[in-house]
Parts: C-alpha cells; sequence; structure tokens
C-alpha cells in the first residue's frame, strides 16, 4: 500500500501544479495572489523558530501547500510573454513594424516556406529608430538558396506586420493557436525573399548551437549508411529525434500500431543510454572516490547530451532529470522512491516552464511511467511462467499493457484511436530499439574515429531498422488492427481518471468499497454516451469546410455522412478538417460522392445532382461554372455555394435565384473574392466567407 507520507514531492507537486492552471485559466494580473508567496514564505520560515512548533505542524504543512499553490500561479502568469512590459505585442503597428529576432531553434524546411521561431530583440519604426522589445514570433521566409542557409543564432531584420494566430477554421479540428499559445508564441509573419536580411551570426545560446551542429552532422552521417528513405526516417527519429522526413505512410503504420514512442525519442531511449553506459563503466573495477565521482559525471554529461542533441522534448527532459536523480542516488547509495522522483522531476522541469504542463508529450510520458510502475508488477503476478524467455516476453507485454491502463483516457481524446495490437508492437519493438540506439550510438561513434568498423554498425543498423518496419507495417495489416472514431470529451476523459484512481486505492486499501465509486464514474461515462449516442441519431447538420484550394461539405443525417468533396482533393487535407468533427457527430458510415460527377444520387431524405442539392428541407445549388445557370426564371433555393472561381458577377447569380445566403468556400481566387464581396454589399445580398469566418455549419431542426 502507498503511505503518503513517504510522498512528500507527490503531495506537494499537486498543489503547484493546481497553481499552474489557475494562472492559465485565469491569467489576471491580480496583485494579491502575486505577492502573497512572498509573505507566506517568511512565515514559514519563521514558524519553524517558534518553540513547540512540531504541535502546530498541521499549520506548516497547511502553509508549505498555500505557499507552493502560489507559486505556481506566480511562475504560470509570469511565464507568459504577454505579461512583460516589453512583449513586442502590445507595440506592433503598421508604423511600427521592423523587426529584429534571433532564430531560437532549428529552422524546419517544408515545401514552399522555412518555419522559423524567432525571439524578438528588438522593433520600432526604422532601421534607425528601434527599441527594445522581446516575446516569441512563428516566422515564414519563402523558400530560396538564402533562407536555406538560416541557422540556430542568426539574428534577422525584416520589415512586416505580424498577425495574431487564429483559431481554428473547422470544427473539433486541430487547434494550432492553442499549440502554439502553450510554446509562448502568440503572432505570426509571413516574408518573401528581399523583405529580410541576416544581421548577425551566433546569436544563440552555445549548448544548443553546438546540439544543433552535431545533429547535423550526425544526420549526414545517418544519411551516407541509411540509404533507403523508409529506414533513415525512423532511424533519425530514434537515434536522434529528427521526424521532419518521416514519410506520412510510415507515420500512420507506427501510430496505428501503437508504436510512436519508438519514433518520438523518449525515456525508454534514455533509459537504453543509461544501461549502455553503465553496463561500460561497471566493468572497470576502482573504489577510488575520484572514479565514482567521474562515472556519475560521465554518466550525467552523457544523458544530458543525448537529450540536447535529440531536441529536448518533454518526455525526454523529464527522464533525463529522472535518471539524473536515479544516478545521484545510486552514487550516495540512497534510497529513493520512484513515485518521489518521477514527481520531483516534473516539479523542477515546470518550474523553468510551466506551460510543458498542457504537452501531450509530457502528460502522456508521466502517466506511461506512473502506470509502469504501478500496475506492472500487479499484473506480473497474476500469471507465473517458468521459461526465461516466455517470462520475459510476459514482463515486456506487462509493461505494454500497465502504461495504456493510464494513458488510455488521453489516447482516446488526443488521437480518437486505439491499436489493438499496442502488446505485440512492445514485445517486437521495445527490445529491438535497445538494438537500434545501440548500433546507432556506435555507428556514430565509429565514424569519427574508425571509419571502417562503422560500416560494419551501418549494415547491422539497416538490417535492424528495416525489420522493425516490415513488422510494424504488417502488424497494420492484420485484421482490425486499430478501432477509429473513438470521441470522448475532456469531461469524460477525466472520469475515466476518476474511475482508475478508485481502481488504485482499492488495490492499495485491500476496501473494495472504492471499487464501487470507480464503477460510479465508469456508470457516469455509459450515461454520458447514451445521451450522447441519441443525440447524434437524431442530429442533422450542414457542415461547409475550409479546405485550402478544395471543396467538401458534409451533411450529417444521424450517424450516416453524406460527404460530397471535388475530385483530386488530398486525403490528408480531408482528414485533418473532417475526421475530428465527422467523429464527434458520432458518424458510422461514411457515403463518398464527387461533386465533378454527372450521375445521380438519391438516399433518404438526401438528393444530389448536377449540382442541386436537397436535404430534407433545405436546398442548396452549387455555382461552379461547370453547369448552366437558370434563365427566365428564378430558382428558389435556400444557400447557394459558389466554388472554383467562375466567370460570372453577382447580378447574375441574384437574377437566376432566390435565396437566403452565398456562401464562398476557400477554393475561389481571393482577388475574385473581394470583388464579390463588394458587389454583394452593393447589391444587398448576405454571404459568408469560410476563408474569413472558417466553416459553414448549419444544424436544421430535429
Amino acid at each position: 500500500m502507498l503511505n503518503w507520507r513517504e510522498l512528500p514531492f507527490v503531495r506537494l507537486l499537486a498543489a503547484f501544479i493546481a497553481g499552474i492552471l489557475l494562472s492559465i485559466y485565469f491569467n489576471k494580473n491580480n496583485s494579491l495572489l502575486l505577492a502573497l508567496p512572498w509573505v507566506v514564505l517568511p512565515i514559514l520560515w519563521l514558524s519553524q523558530k517558534i518553540r513547540g512548533w512540531y504541535k502546530y505542524r498541521w499549520l506548516f504543512g497547511s502553509l508549505g501547500y498555500v505557499f507552493l499553490f502560489l507559486l505556481g500561479y506566480h511562475v504560470g502568469y509570469f511565464h507568459d510573454d504577454r505579461n512583460s512590459q516589453l512583449y513586442y505585442g502590445k507595440y506592433i503597428s503598421e508604423n511600427e513594424n521592423v523587426l529584429i529576432g534571433a532564430v531560437n531553434d532549428a529552422p524546419i524546411k517544408k515545401g514552399k516556406w522555412v518555419r522559423l521561431k524567432l525571439n524578438i530583440e528588438g522593433l520600432g519604426r526604422d532601421a534607425g529608430n528601434i527599441d527594445e522589445r522581446n516575446g516569441n514570433l512563428l516566422l515564414y521566409v519563402s523558400r530560396d538558396s538564402a533562407s536555406e542557409e538560416i541557422k540556430y543564432g542568426d539574428l534577422l531584420f525584416f520589415k512586416n506586420t505580424p498577425t495574431e494566430v487564429g483559431p481554428p477554421k473547422n470544427p473539433h479540428s486541430f487547434d494550432f493557436r492553442k499549440y502554439l499559445h502553450f510554446q509562448n508564441i502568440h503572432y505570426q509573419a509571413f516574408v518573401r525573399g528581399g523583405e529580410w536580411k541576416i544581421l548577425e551570426h551566433g546569436h544563440g545560446n552555445i549548448f544548443f548551437s553546438t546540439a544543433i551542429a552535431l545533429q547535423e552532422r550526425f544526420l549526414e552521417i545517418l544519411k551516407k549508411h541509411l540509404p533507403s528513405e523508409k529506414e533513415f526516417a525512423v532511424g533519425s527519429a530514434l537515434i536522434l529525434g529528427y521526424r521532419d522526413e518521416i514519410p506520412e505512410e510510415v507515420q500512420t503504420a507506427y501510430s496505428q500500431t501503437g508504436a510512436m514512442h519508438v519514433l518520438a525519442v523518449s525515456g525508454l531511449h534514455v533509459g537504453i543510454v543509461f544501461i549502455i553506459l553503465n553496463f561500460f563503466l561497471i566493468k572497470i573495477k576502482s573504489s577510488s572516490p575520484a572514479w565514482g565521482v567521474s562515472k556519475v559525471l560521465i554518466i550525467l554529461l552523457a544523458i544530458w547530451a543525448f537529450a540536447l542533441i535529440t531536441g529536448s522534448s518533454p518526455s525526454v527532459t523529464r527522464a533525463a532529470v529522472m535518471f539524473s536523480f536515479l544516478n545521484i542516488g545510486l552514487a550516495f547509495r540512497q534510497y529513493m522512491s520512484i513515485y518521489n522522483t518521477l514527481a520531483s522531476s516534473a516539479f523542477f522541469i515546470l518550474l523553468f516552464n510551466p506551460y510543458l504542463i498542457a504537452s501531450v508529450g509530457f502528460q502522456l510520458s508521466y502517466l506511461a511511467v506512473f502506470g509502469i510502475v504501478y500496475f506492472q508488477p500487479k499484473i506480473a503476478r497474476l500469471w507465473k511462467v517458468n521459461s526465461k524467455i516466455g517470462n520475459y516476453m510476459w514482463q515486456l507485454a506487462c509493461v505494454s499493457l500497465a502504461a495504456q491502463i493510464t494513458t488510455l483516457p488521453l489516447t482516446f481524446y488526443y488521437f480518437n484511436q486505439l491499436p489493438v495490437y499496442f502488446w505485440l508492437t512492445g514485445l517486437i519493438l521495445v527490445p529491438l530499439a535497445g538494438f537500434e540506439l545501440g548500433a546507432g550510438i556506435f555507428l556514430l561513434l565509429f565514424e569519427m574515429v574508425f571509419p571502417p568498423l562503422a560500416i560494419v554498425f551501418g549494415k547491422i543498423l539497416y538490417l535492424l531498422l528495416w525489420f522493425g518496419n516490415w513488422c510494424v507495417f504488417m502488424i497494420q495489416q492484420l485484421p482490425a488492427a486499430v478501432v477509429e472514431g473513438i470521441w470522448i470529451s475532456g469531461a469524460v476523459s477525466l472520469l475515466l481518471y476518476l474511475m482508475i484512481a478508485n481502481v488504485m486505492v482499492a488495490i492499495s486499501s485491500r476496501k473494495y468499497k472504492w471499487l464501487i465509486s470507480g464503477l460510479c464514474f465508469l456508470l457516469a461515462v455509459g450515461i454520458n454516451y447514451a445521451f450522447s449516442e441519441i443525440k447524434n441519431q437524431q442530429g442533422r447538420q450542414l457542415t461547409v469546410y475550409n479546405i485550402y484550394k478544395n471543396t467538401a461539405i458534409d451533411f450529417f443525417d444521424g450517424n450516416k455522412v453524406y460527404s460530397l468533396t471535388n475530385k483530386g482533393i488530398g486525403k490528408k487535407p480531408l482528414g485533418f478538417a473532417t475526421e475530428g468533427h465527422r467523429y464527434a457527430m458520432g458518424m458510422d458510415e461514411l457515403i463518398e460522392i464527387k461533386l465533378d460527377s454527372d450521375t445521380s444520387f438519391i438516399s433518404g431524405r438526401f438528393y444530389f445532382q448536377n449540382n442541386f442539392v436537397q436535404f430534407y428541407d433545405i436546398k442548396m445549388a452549387i455555382v461552379d461554372g461547370s453547369h448552366w445557370l437558370p434563365e427566365n426564371t428564378r430558382f428558389k433555393v435556400d444557400y447557394i455555394l459558389v466554388r472554383n472561381s467562375p466567370k460570372m458577377v453577382m447580378d447574375e447569380l441574384a437574377s437566376s435565384f432566390d435565396f437566403k445566403k452565398i456562401i464562398f468556400d476557400v477554393s475561389n481566387k481571393k482577388w475574385q473574392l473581394e470583388k464579390w464581396k463588394k458587389q454583394c454589399g452593393e447589391l444587398g445580398l448576405e454571404y459568408y466567407d469560410i476563408g474569413e469566418e472558417g466553416a459553414f455549419v448549419l444544424d436544421l431542426p430535429k
């Protein structure tokens, strides 16, 4: 049974996180809240000096929790750049739009743009009138030979008026604004060649600069020894944390088989580095205190060098902090509770960056480790396997299952799917990842000191990666490999975690009354699902999505969806825009129809022919220039969807149709759209611009 008195950091962390969450959702410059921590702290110190204070230790503990709660609010509030007096976003305008900023991360080069994260250092009217400012900016620079040379630490000068990052343009789609907010980025800007220049180099942190340079050098080595695209993509992600070149099919396969943690450098990889180093260093027999200290320092340096080179993701940082504590504890022969170690690592990480509390990687990483530590031994005891190999495989399967128990609600919430064969993937890829990472480390090492031997490790690494990929794609092809379309709200996710917590208390205390309360939370989830299902079955909705240069319209009839899309629409952009909303609406059946088709389609209360749609009592005409407009009569419809920039003026539309509103989707040319909107204003016609306002959503009466 867990003894909470032995886990002080767990309890203290809870108070600290509560304060951070309040700062995120409240975010007000409350002088009392911001000043109180420094009032409570001296009271805490003085309370220990009072004679007989031990009798009032509960008061000391209560004040400690209050202090950490207030400290969490303080840290969270001041971490938000917008609360700084020098934040550039408070001063940006059409007159003040000359900016200077340093590139504070490795550039991402994709498509037509180079994406840069800048730390703004100055803002002004012109080059000779720059004031000191701060804050982060997401800058897109058109990709050419000059922008290809931009490096971390370069100081850029450019003229532009940044705009605030907008909300998602489609319902239930990925919220990029929220994602950037928790990276302290609230503005973005686009500049083309000739609109920017590099003022100087080497303006970044020397440790990060060295780490990025090493990563680039190591990537060149991997490209040399891993000639095939898939093997290089997986190898560079697994060994160096470089994920920019992972093909979509590889990412999908690893996601659907529950193996994404292998591609995302995490605690697993840091643990492997720790084990490899320990294995070799333990061979050196020495009782010298100097060697003991040296061994600790070597492991610490190696772990943090690996964390820096692989990008210092939340999971890697967590693992690096945890293994650092473990390494120091082992050196001093100190017993440490793994729960305290986890909590203390989370505390120090959040003290440095409180916004990581909203990071999916941070949440899943800690929950997975907690699940493994708590549930794995208990599950493993359920079945005793006498065979050594069989027992090893059973232990691995228990690790995967334990991690799934504590991460499943968040997996449903964030990814809307359940990889059925996660346990099989864990049996193969987790031990394989150890050999791959080991081979990769030796490859990089020998490439620099003895290249002929590096060729051998390069061949070994290639074969291991090829076999791993082959296994993943084979598992993906198994029947019912993934259950998709799972949609739960944040509240339901919380109910599931409360159920798991009650089960844990029941197991630890052996008081099975806690199971009853756990079942009550599960019952609440079931009731919520029943009401959601009834609502979805009765739902009728028309949704026109925002998909750049494309048209997609969904007609929701209960759990059935009729989808009209243009030919040539990409599967990835279509899924990105529509999947979340379809899952949220409870889609069970999808019927896809192409807009360019001349054939008619009739099903239930849905009818489509020649760009005319009737869905229950709603009538819609789709105007794209491919079909003629009615003459000598005004055709009565509710809505007109204009797509693909047909050659016409709004007078023609008004004379051909009797309608309520015009909908312009994002397949239209921008200059033509502005012309039409002006004409609509002159004629008094109602319109809806999906490009500006986001997806058009119309709920039909039941």
